[in-house]
């Protein structure tokens, strides 16, 4: 696993590189032309008459807004999620609830009777 600078963690067996099969994957000149040879589908490109280059291409472009300029998918990469400590989080929740009580009190309310 290597983790770099922004919050994503790179995964090696999970990120995958763009594709011109995949569902999301647009072509802004429209040019891309999908042809199935038996099972397989090849997509061609109708300005050059040859197969899509995919990512490398400077029209290519994703549905999902999920195309990275090194040709990643951002939807396989997975963002790493801060948990809070259980400690940290009840003394956040505690101050809350003090100055919850403070507040009430000015008020004229006491809070245990709410």
């Amino acid at each position: 696993m290597y983790r770099n600078k922004t919050n994503y963690v790179w995964c090696f067996n999970v990120v995958k590189k763009c594709t011109p099969v995949c569902p999301f994957f647009r072509c802004a000149r429209k040019a891309m032309v999908i042809k199935r040879i038996g099972k397989k589908k090849l997509v061609f490109c109708s300005l050059t008459n040859d197969l899509c280059i995919g990512y490398k291409c400077n029209y290519a472009m994703c549905a999902k807004h999920a195309l990275l300029p090194d040709g990643t998918c951002a939807l396989s990469i997975q963002q790493r999620v801060k948990s809070k400590e259980i400690e940290e989080e009840v003394a956040m929740l505690d101050s809350e609830y003090h100055k919850l009580k403070d507040k009430l009190k000015k008020l004229g309310r006491d809070i245990d009777f709410i």
